[in-house]
């Protein structure tokens, strides 16, 4: 397990060093959850346009459902594992770049998982899943728009890649479990 840690670590400080003031306001702004519900709601409205309403209605219930379970888990997670965010890591502080810090924002006290991998994960499978038979080329571009909001957490020093990893993982079985749910849903009552 600490060769697992120890190379972690090391992806980290590589991943994180690799950045630049220069890109540092990129990647703010990229991490916001906030500023990605624009592409949410372009999303939601697109299903609404293919699937109709009805279905619309069930894959919103299902977005909604995928959200509070990835965000509760990774919260159960970040609690229970309790392992330091590389930001507060002392060994490491001073090898790695925090832009946050300049702007005046925290650090967080616990990273395993990352919240935004596994929330936006979740989403994107399930929404992807649904839209992939309308727009042929939907879940790639979504699973790059995902990369790089998931390394902009690296990037940004609050996570390590493992965080990231981990959330990948939850936020797929998730999202495809809600996925399946939805087509469960659909065909009991005829949608």
């Amino acid at each position: 397990m600490e060769t697992l840690k120890k190379l972690d670590a090391d992806l980290f400080l590589y991943l994180n060093n690799a950045g630049s003031e220069s890109w540092d306001k990129f990647w703010m702004i990229l991490t916001d959850q906030w500023l990605a519900i624009p592409l949410y709601v372009i999303l939601a409205l697109m299903i609404l346009w293919k699937t109709g309403f009805k279905s619309a209605v069930i894959s919103g219930a299902m977005i909604l459902a995928t959200v509070v379970v990835t965000y509760i888990i990774s919260y159960l997670l970040k609690n229970g594992v309790a392992r330091l965010r590389p930001c507060n890591v002392y060994d490491i502080y001073t090898e790695i770049r925090f832009p946050l810090k300049e702007i005046g924002k925290g650090c967080g006290t616990y990273g395993f998982v990352s919240s935004h991998a596994t929330v936006a994960t979740g989403m994107i499978v399930l929404i992807g899943m649904i839209l992939k038979k309308y727009f042929k080329f939907i879940m790639p571009v979504l699973i790059v728009w995902l990369m790089l909001f998931s390394y902009s957490r690296i990037y940004l020093g609050k996570h390590y890649p493992g965080d990231i990893i981990a959330g990948f993982i939850i936020g797929v079985i998730i999202g495809f479990t809600a996925y399946k749910l939805r087509l469960w849903i659909e065909r009991k009552w005829a949608i």
